[in-house]
C-alpha cells in the first residue's frame, strides 16, 4: 500500500457517509483551496508518527473545524447518556 507525501493532510466528505476521503500535501494554503472545491472538508497537520504505522494529527481551523469540535465534544460530555446522544443522531 502506497501512502502520499506530505504533512497536510485534507480530509472531504461525499454523498457516501461510509466513507472518507483524503489527499496529503505540503502547503496549507494549497489544501485550504483543494479543500474549498470540496466544500465540506477538515484540514489536519501532521505531529508525529510511529514508523509510518501510527499517526499523530492536529485539527486546523479550516473547513467545517467548528463543526467537527463541537460534535465530538457534545459526544464526549453526553457519551455517558448513551440514549440522549442516540435520539440526538437518530441512531
Amino acid at each position: 500500500m502506497a501512502i502520499e507525501k506530505g504533512t497536510i493532510k485534507i480530509v472531504w466528505i461525499t454523498k457516501d457517509t461510509k466513507k472518507i476521503h483524503s489527499k496529503m500535501f505540503e502547503d496549507i494554503a494549497k489544501a485550504r483551496s483543494f479543500g474549498e472545491k470540496k466544500k465540506d472538508y477538515l484540514i489536519f497537520k501532521l505531529l508525529r508518527h510511529k514508523n509510518f504505522n501510527e499517526f499523530s494529527w492536529a485539527l486546523l481551523p479550516y473547513g467545517n473545524y467548528k463543526l467537527y469540535q463541537n460534535a465530538l465534544a457534545f459526544y464526549q460530555k453526553h457519551r455517558s447518556s448513551k440514549l440522549a446522544v442516540e435520539r440526538l443522531f437518530r441512531l
